[in-house]
Order: structure tokens, then sequence, then C-alpha cells
């Protein structure tokens, strides 16, 4: 069984659930009622976090304000498409990497915060990166196995 498309639709369905909590936590505000989200454990808010400043990195290159949580449901759904691939993978992998590790910065040293499924999304993120590393290296021996 091929563990990475597994791995990536957990992915999708955290950015899905990132993507629902701050859609209810505007709605709940628009009512001018509260929202609290099942990952929003003891001191600890994934609803701070995805509706903080932060939560739309996109704003921060001069962009409309997209949700990460969207953009997380697009790239998923791109690495659905190309998994087989894996030199596009190991390269998607390594920039979601990068990603998560500025966010994983901006989220303990910024907003002085955890959230579950912004770290859950980050492992999902090196678990890719490591099956595809892994992937290549199989490919690479079975070519040099062809060779000789």
């Amino acid at each position: 069984m091929r563990a990475a498309p597994i791995v990536i639709a957990v992915g999708f369905l955290l950015a899905a659930y990132a993507f629902y909590v701050e859609y209810r936590f505007e709605e709940a505000k628009r009512l001018g009622t509260k929202y609290k989200a099942l990952c929003d454990i003891g001191i600890f808010s994934c609803t701070k976090v995805f509706s903080s400043e932060f939560g739309h990195v996109s704003q921060f290159f001069g962009l409309p304000r997209i949700p990460n949580s969207l953009v997380g449901m697009l790239f998923y759904m791109v690495q659905l498409v190309i998994e087989r691939q894996t030199k596009l993978l190991l390269i998607m992998s390594a920039a979601s990497c990068i990603g998560s590790i500025a966010l994983f910065y901006v989220l303990t040293v910024k907003l002085h915060d955890f959230c579950i499924v912004c770290f859950s999304v980050y492992v999902v993120n090196f678990t890719t990166l490591y099956l595809g590393w892994q992937r290549l290296q199989a490919e690479n021996r079975a070519a040099v196995g062809k060779r000789n």
C-alpha cells in the first residue's frame, strides 16, 4: 500500500477543517455570538491562530486576503494529482516544509500559541517529504539495477 496519497488526503482534510473553523468563527462574529472550535483546547486556540493576520499569508505578498486553509486545500489537491511524479512531489513537499517552519515560528514566537491542526499539517508536510525521498531512493536503486 502506498502511504503518500493517504498522508496527502489527511493534509487536505486538516486544511478543510481549518477552513470550516475560520468560516464558523467569521459567521459567529458577524452574528455577534461566540464560536469555540473542537481544536480550541485549554489555553491553545486554533480559532485565534486561523483568524489572526497570519491566517492569510497571501496579504504579505500583495495578494488579496486568501485563507491559508484554502491555499492548503488547493495545494493538497495538486499534490494528489502529481503524487506519482516523485521529483515534482519532492519539490512541492520541500517548499511546504519551508513554509511549515516559517508558520511554526509565527505560531510559537509571534502568536505565542499552539494549534493542534497547524502542527498536524506540519507533520503531514514533513511526512510527505520523507515518503517522497524514500520513493526517489527506491526508484534510483531500481534504475541502477536495470542498468546492471
